[in-house]
């Protein structure tokens, strides 16, 4: 496992000093000297897929997105390097360890493996931390004999059939400014924004009690800015939140709660608009003949019955689903460490998850 390991170290270090392009060079280096056929395929300028086309007639496709958040957030850089089993630094779960142990097994499967009886293609893609146009532009140019994906992400190694959808907006809310002791002259966006959020929380567990869903619907602030320190009611204030939408809550339901929070104060000036388009919920059947073959290959390396989750964010499979590709996603590391500065993966998964894609590949000769 040395070399896995010095190969995650040199992708996060690439990685970190350019987060978009991410591990692009350090891959094709990799893929170079593997020997197997790839071809980089553009989608817009400075952004590109790495795609391994290895069989005529692929029936499911492979896919890792390289690229990682800034390894600076809020002024806290990322920790770095190997401690007590474990390797830190950003992307080492969210999925430079995914694409770590990828690339370890084509190294070793090589090109005497027997790929176009597998039926597999593989794709490292570009875009997922930002708006996944490399996964949008790798789902609508597949051969029509793909049926299945499997995403590489951080799911603790669980098998996830299904994953959250989510509605993302930006708020301005327009106070009016008073002088900061004489707050009643004034309306303040800030306290309107600190109330918003508490009403949001309250409407949304409502829908939690009616749908009772496997995770619960949850509002996220993300970010939040206005006022300065001159003694002022703030004239503006910005807002940004998410909504994570688990699977079975209608969409739908979700905004008219935002909407009827918007439209029922008429003190303050708010503009809303949705930071991208909202994505929906997502389930994949665990019957399907790809989830019993992954449930018998997860006992066979895990010893133990399949662990299931709900992957709670949005990830490039959602744009198989949305072309009709049956997505499972699944991969080693802790999706609640990632775009921390304390983000790390765990040797000793990374090993294990090793073995689960080597076996993958092997099984697929008989899928």
């Amino acid at each position: 496992m040395i070399e896995a390991k010095e190969l995650l170290k040199a992708l996060i270090k690439k990685a970190s000093t350019d987060p978009q392009r991410g591990a692009l060079i350090p891959i094709i280096s990799a893929l170079q000297s593997i020997g197997l056929p790839w071809r980089l395929e553009v989608i817009e300028e400075d952004m590109y897929n790495i795609l391994l086309p290895l069989s005529s007639s692929p029936k499911l496709i492979v896919e890792v997105h390289y690229d990682v958040v800034s390894p600076v957030i809020e002024g806290y850089q990322t920790k770095e390097g190997e401690e007590n089993g474990r390797i830190y630094g950003r992307g080492a779960s969210d999925v430079l360890g995914g694409v770590t142990i990828l690339l370890e097994v084509l190294k070793k499967l090589g090109r005497e493996f027997p790929w176009e009886r597998a039926g597999v293609w593989i794709a490292f893609v570009a875009d997922e931390e930002k708006s996944g146009k490399g996964s949008r532009h790798l789902a609508s140019s597949l051969p029509s004999s793909v049926q299945y994906a499997l995403v590489l992400e951080p799911t603790q190694s669980r098998l996830a059939f299904s994953s959250c959808g989510a509605l993302e907006y930006e708020l301005r809310i327009k106070g009016i400014p008073s002088h900061g002791s004489i707050p009643e002259r004034g309306e303040n966006p800030i306290t309107w924004a600190s109330r918003f959020i508490i009403k949001m929380e309250e409407a949304l567990s409502k829908l939690n009690t009616l749908y009772k869903p496997d995770i619960p619907i949850q509002i996220t602030p993300l970010f939040i800015s206005g006022g300065s320190e001159e003694y002022s009611v703030p004239h503006e204030t910005r807002l940004n939140f998410d909504i994570r939408i688990p699977p079975k809550v209608p969409i739908s339901d979700v905004e008219r709660e935002v909407n009827s929070l918007l439209g029922n104060d008429k003190d303050v000036e708010v503009h809303c608009k949705l930071v991208e388009e909202w994505a929906p919920s997502w389930e994949t059947d665990e019957d399907t003949e790809f989830g019993r073959f992954l449930q018998k290959l997860y006992r066979e390396v895990y010893n133990e019955e399949p662990k299931f989750k709900i992957m709670e964010s949005w990830t490039d499979a959602h744009n198989f689903w949305a072309k009709g590709i049956k997505p499972v996603i699944w991969g080693p590391g802790d999706l609640a460490l990632a775009h921390t500065p304390f983000e790390y993966i765990d040797i000793q998964e990374l090993e294990k998850g090793k073995e689960f894609l080597e076996k993958f590949f092997y099984q697929l000769l008989e899928f």
